[in-house]
């Protein structure tokens, strides 16, 4: 008698998705993707080194608001 599905292993190396988002890459023009166009509009982190060492120090002393 066989294991039952869930308790076979997990293979990382092979997707089902992966052969799927490489022909959608292929045929869309380069971002064009609405997610895409979304992660690109995200505001980061302040890019400006000092901003962000000071929002750091900011939160590591326990000022969130």
């Amino acid at each position: 008698m066989s294991k039952h599905v869930l308790d076979h292993p997990t293979r990382r190396d092979s997707s089902r998705v992966v052969p799927f988002v490489t022909v959608r890459r292929r045929l869309e023009p380069t971002m064009t993707s609405p997610r895409a166009r979304v992660m690109l509009r995200r505001t980061k982190a302040p890019v400006n080194a000092s901003l962000r060492t000071r929002a750091f120090l900011r939160i590591e002393r326990g000022y969130e608001a």
